[in-house]
């Protein structure tokens, strides 16, 4: 007995596509992991670079590059060497101890969530200004006298009319 050949066919498609289905699912290396803590907002440095704050997307190649592991580095003992990555990971965030770990290429497979130990009663330091207020002038002269000098700075040729527009108004609205 001969086999239909349209049978054979569709045969033929349906092995192709199951197998090309289960290829399909093979997930390929892991190139690219996000390093995260809780709370965010933590400075993360890997061995000794800044390279950002949390949550902070890591290109492996570029942050954890591969490279030989001496006997001194290695996990398993004397005599042996690794092509691997292998660096150190700490993650600090005020108020927060700091969080540090050997990585090796394993641990990388994955993202890293951290949680630090917080202090709850911390509290951060008021910002510094980077830059001086506006000055005050000083309690002992007059609206008055200020109008003066602003007149005499204009008079002079020291300001422009503009800048003179501008101060004379917020030396008014101080009224």
């Amino acid at each position: 007995m001969i086999p239909d050949r349209s049978n054979f066919h569709t045969l033929a498609i349906l092995v192709g596509a199951a197998a090309l289905s289960g290829c399909a699912s093979i997930p390929g290396p892991v190139t690219k992991i996000t390093i995260n803590s809780d709370p965010q907002g933590a400075e993360v440095i890997v061995s000794g670079r800044e390279i950002g704050t949390t949550p902070v997307p890591v290109v492996l190649d570029q942050v954890f590059p591969m490279h030989w592991t001496s006997r001194i580095d290695s996990d398993v003992g004397p005599g042996f060497a690794f092509y691997r990555r292998l660096e150190t990971v700490t993650i600090k965030k005020d108020g927060c101890d700091p969080y540090t770990h050997d990585y090796t290429g394993d641990a990388l497979l994955h993202d890293v969530n951290v949680r630090l130990k917080c202090d709850p009663n911390y509290k951060p330091a008021p910002p510094v200004s980077a830059s001086p207020g506006p000055a005050s002038a000083p309690a002992s002269e007059t609206v008055e006298q200020r109008l003066q000098q602003l007149d005499d700075l204009k008079k002079k040729g020291l300001i422009t009319d503009d800048e003179y527009r501008t101060q004379r108004e917020r030396i008014l609205n101080q009224l």
